[in-house]
């Protein structure tokens, strides 16, 4: 199954996977000149400007082609949207999701050689589960005041926080701001479907009490998206900056590097403002260090690539590193049986020399 699209929105929330240029990815939108805006006058200027400078010309000319289709060159030259387009066919192609049960999902990939990458099993809906997770709810609303700024500022935006971490400047950088988006809507598409899947109830359902400082997203509360965006994210970014030396999503988590703190932050921000459980980040930390794992595996032309699963039935208490950390334990390594394409890995050796 190949994802397209412009995803990352977190319904009312904004639109967390479309960043700067991207836009929406639907349109082709209206196209800059070399100089300013396009428009009516400048249309008509142009026209003007023609008559007044063209000699008789009676439609000769000298057309060369040059290009090597679908390689990297002829992306290059594409403007932002239409790389967008391309990128989220690309990365879509190695996914598919399974949904074997009512409880059970399962993010699949063709390129690794393995039943699921990712597998993911609901909690249940009861008295113990809510006893569990509410009081969490109750304490860390204690934080609002002092995290409202993030809270409100990461609806519609990760990147920045990021960026605040290292130097991603969109032109500096801009093949890895370029990634980095991309991962952002594809990890966006997958989490919804499992969304959608689970439609666990969102905190708010619960208890009158909890009265969020945002809105309540219009979609299901398990697993999280902010955490799954803001893990995948974390893990990119950080063999970016690490280039030359190994690293792993788990390495990153135990170690309770800048990265992975500032993912946990995001996701407990969502705790805070009322429109999560402890256990939404946890199974979105778990689908979001994965597939951000795989890909960076995937493009690194390495072997194998770590395999997760998250039991939400027999999960209980808050989430931290050390605890995502010891969920991530069970880990399988799986072969990785395919190369990516010229355009994917162009790209990756591209954004690693931006380093």
């Amino acid at each position: 199954m190949a994802f397209f699209g412009s995803q990352g929105s977190q319904g009312s929330q904004g639109s967390q996977g479309s960043q700067g240029s991207q836009g929406s990815q639907g349109s082709q939108g209206s196209q800059a000149h070399a100089g300013g805006s396009a428009g009516p006058f400048l249309s008509e200027a142009l026209i003007t400007t023609r008559d007044g400078i063209a000699r008789a010309w009676t439609g000769n000319g000298v057309l060369t082609d040059t290009a090597v289709p679908g390689a990297w060159d002829a992306y290059r030259k594409m403007a932002a949207r239409p790389r967008a387009a391309v990128l989220d066919h690309e990365f879509g192609k190695l996914f598919d999701i399974n949904l074997p049960s009512g409880t059970e999902g399962q993010i699949t990939s063709d390129v690794v050689d393995a039943t699921f990458l990712v597998k993911l099993v609901r909690p249940n809906v009861d008295p113990a589960f809510v006893a569990d997770q509410l009081p969490f709810l109750r304490t860390y609303a204690d934080l609002r005041l002092d995290r409202v700024a993030e809270i409100q500022g990461q609806t519609n935006d990760l990147l920045s926080y990021f960026g605040a971490l290292s130097y991603l400047d969109s032109e500096a950088k801009k093949r890895t701001v370029e990634l980095l988006q991309a991962v952002l809507r594809l990890v966006t598409i997958l989490e919804m479907r499992m969304k959608l899947h689970f439609d666990f109830p969102r905190p708010i359902t619960a208890s009158a009490s909890i009265q969020p400082i945002i809105q309540t997203p219009g979609h299901g509360s398990w697993p999280s998206g902010h955490a799954t965006e803001s893990f995948a994210v974390s893990i990119v970014l950080w063999s970016l900056m690490n280039v030359g030396s190994a690293v792993t999503a788990f390495d990153m988590v135990n170690d309770h590097e800048q990265p992975a703190r500032l993912a946990q932050r995001i996701a407990a921000n969502r705790t805070i403002a009322g429109v999560h459980y402890p256990t939404d980040s946890m199974a979105g930390a778990i689908l979001g260090l994965t597939v951000g794992e795989m890909i960076v595996n995937f493009l690194e032309g390495a072997n194998k690539t770590p395999a997760r699963d998250f039991d939400g039935v027999n999960f209980s208490g808050d989430f931290d590193l050390a605890t995502l950390a010891n969920e991530m334990n069970g880990a399988s390594d799986e072969d990785i049986i395919a190369v990516p394409s010229d355009i994917l890995s162009s790209l990756w050796a591209v954004a690693k020399a931006e380093w």
